[in-house]
């Protein structure tokens, strides 16, 4: 039996990992070089999981169960592999090390078998068996894992996965998650200002959602973890007008301001000028409710993830294509997308660890 594994990700090194150890033929092929997006989680630092799982981590409880069926056996895979691990204060797992470069060190498999700037342009069947470009084969089984679009400049966006169009698969519109929103306020004057807040997105004066932390307001936008995870709900929405973003600048505190002078202490002196043009009325309001209309998100270029993707409705419980059982589907090609905090990445280790069980079982 021989796989090929098209993509050079988390999901793909780690699968690669796992047919080594038990010595099944594979090769692997990367548009460009292995564990691009693994070197840029976390800032450097490589937020590859989370302690913590409940469902709302996910779009859909497919994802959730997934990675919920391998939690346990993930970290066991971390300590065979030789990466030491450690949690912090909010169950965000990381390299002990703090370097992304550490993570994929651990997750490298045979060079041999690894085949980099090489995209793949089509995907042809003959006599059961798969061949790549018409030139690298023949495979008993394909692994697909390209991942997708977020994070990638403009001008390498454009056809990205469009060697999957001769499977002709169910595909959802994909759409930036996890990023930040483009605001319809001048920022100018605030730009890099950090505040510590109750997020909501609101959407014709209802909340969707709301998570506490730091928003960054930037000249045309806001970012931050908090903003991102809103994104991620606002990114499923079918309407997307009438939507806001409203900031509770003050959510443990019980106070009413009656002088200007006492922002001095309260707020961020940038943000103090700001309220300081406004009445003490419209100052108690905008504490609580400093609301700003959302025309759209930052680009893919900008976007952690995407939601999206390939639907669920062509795989089975394995990973499969429904359509051809040889061929896997996995990690964020899917219709699948989680919150900040590692969880998408520890999907992509799920992926890899399910189809991993699936071959090493095939007789």
């Amino acid at each position: 039996m021989k796989v090929g594994i098209i993509g050079g990700g988390a999901l793909g090194l780690a699968l690669a990992k796992i047919l080594d150890k038990n010595k099944i033929s594979y090769e692997l092929f990367e548009r460009s070089l292995v564990g691009r997006k693994i070197l840029a989680s976390g800032n450097g630092k490589a937020n590859i999981g989370n302690i913590n799982l409940y469902e709302d981590c996910y779009n859909d409880s497919f994802g959730f169960n997934l990675v919920n069926n391998y939690h346990l056996e993930l970290l066991n895979f971390f300590k065979e592999i030789g990466l030491i691990i450690k949690k912090d204060d909010e169950g965000r797992i990381y390299p002990y090390s703090e370097s992304s470069q550490s993570v994929l060190n651990c997750l490298m498999p045979n060079k041999k078998n690894i085949v980099e700037n090489f995209p793949i342009n089509s995907i042809s069947k003959i006599n059961g068996k798969y061949y790549l470009n018409d030139v690298r084969g023949p495979f008993d089984y394909l692994v697909i894992c390209t991942g997708s679009k977020a994070s990638f400049i403009k001008k390498k966006q454009d056809g990205f996965n469009d060697y999957l169009n001769s499977l002709n698969l169910e595909y959802k519109e994909d759409f930036p998650s996890l990023v930040g929103f483009k605001l319809n306020t001048n920022f100018n004057k605030l730009n890099g200002v950090r505040i510590k807040c109750m997020a909501k997105l609101i959407k014709d004066d209802k909340v969707i959602y709301a998570e506490p932390g730091e928003a960054i307001l930037k000249n045309d936008g806001i970012s931050g973890i908090c903003v991102m995870n809103l994104s991620s709900r606002y990114a499923r929405l079918v309407d997307k007008s009438n939507c806001y973003i409203s900031l509770d600048l003050i959510p443990d505190l019980n106070i009413v301001i009656k002088d200007k002078n006492e922002l001095v202490g309260l707020l961020n002196p940038k943000l103090v000028e700001y309220f300081n043009q406004l009445t003490i009325e419209e100052i108690n309001h905008k504490l609580r409710d400093f609301r700003h209309e959302i025309i759209g998100v930052y680009d893919y270029e900008f976007a952690q993830v995407v939601s999206g993707g390939i639907s669920l409705n062509n795989i089975d419980d394995d990973l499969r294509l429904i359509k051809d059982n040889h061929i896997f589907i996995g990690g964020e090609l899917l219709d699948v997308d989680g919150v900040c905090g590692g969880y998408n990445l520890m999907f992509a280790f799920a992926c890899a660890l399910k189809i991993g069980d699936v071959l090493c079982n095939i007789k």
